[in-house]
């Protein structure tokens, strides 16, 4: 109860923060929005040289599309900040946050928004709903997939805290959260049109074909529905697998004196 009601609280500041900026906040929406449809426009391009690519049509791409970009503009909503620990690490703020009585993870996650990030969510959503009815997809496998992107968006969250473990370990010196950008790029595509090595990869290691590529697979094409369950299970299994190693290295941290 006490983290729901600071979670409440971050909210509002940050909302609020949105607001004293609006109109760049609009300017920053509209840009995201113009940004997607070009990468649309692309992928449409690339479809009327190849009509289909590994056995997926257009509509089917596009729905991975949507399903990555959903969790990711997710992410960015709520835990763009996780990008920036090593920033904290860096110039001592970190050290702030580690005398406070909260656990130091959920404050540096909620002390920024990303409010580009809502053009991407408005995107996400609508070409979702919209793939799905060209798709003939029945309404509540749309329902089913913003429910599991709740979840997926907590890969990347896992993968940036993973990545700042060595922001950690090097005092803020080198930084790997920003490749969280670069697994959303593979996230966007089947699992299908990557070597067998990278799919084991992108399975089990770092798991970024569960964000799209396997949902998309199992529920829409295959109507498996016990992956309903597993998809997310697995998304806060690897969550806090990296939160534990993510604990276990917050306690070797030495200060930077900063």
């Amino acid at each position: 109860m006490r983290y729901l009601k600071l979670l409440a609280t971050y909210l509002k500041v940050n909302l609020k923060s949105l607001a004293v900026y609006d109109l760049d906040f609009y300017f920053a929406l509209a840009g995201m929005i113009i940004q997607n449809l070009l990468n649309i426009l692309a992928l449409r391009f690339i479809f009327n040289i190849v009509p289909r690519i590994k056995g997926y049509s257009f509509a089917q791409l596009l729905l991975t599309y949507a399903l990555a970009t959903l969790a990711f503009a997710i992410f960015r909503c709520f835990f763009i900040n996780a990008l920036n620990i090593s920033d904290y690490i860096h110039d001592g703020r970190l050290d702030t946050i580690l005398i406070k009585p909260v656990n130091p993870l959920f404050q540096l996650v909620n002390e920024r928004v990303d409010e580009d990030a809502w053009g991407d969510l408005i995107v996400a959503l609508l070409l979702l709903i919209i793939v799905d009815m060209q798709l003939h997809n029945p309404w509540y496998i749309t329902v089913m997939f913003i429910f599991i992107s709740l979840f997926t968006s907590l890969i990347f969250l896992g993968l940036a805290v993973l990545g700042n473990i060595v922001a950690l370990l090097s005092n803020g010196l080198a930084n790997l959260a920003e490749t969280t950008f670069d697994f959303f790029d593979m996230s966007k595509y089947p699992l299908a049109i990557y070597s067998s090595a990278l799919r084991l990869i992108m399975t089990f290691i770092l798991p970024i074909g569960w964000v799209a590529s396997i949902p998309q697979e199992k529920i829409a094409v295959k109507h498996e529905w016990v992956w309903l369950l597993l998809v997310p299970a697995a998304c806060v299994f690897f969550f806090i697998l990296i939160y534990q190693l993510w604990r276990v290295f917050l306690q070797k941290y030495q200060s930077t004196g900063s």
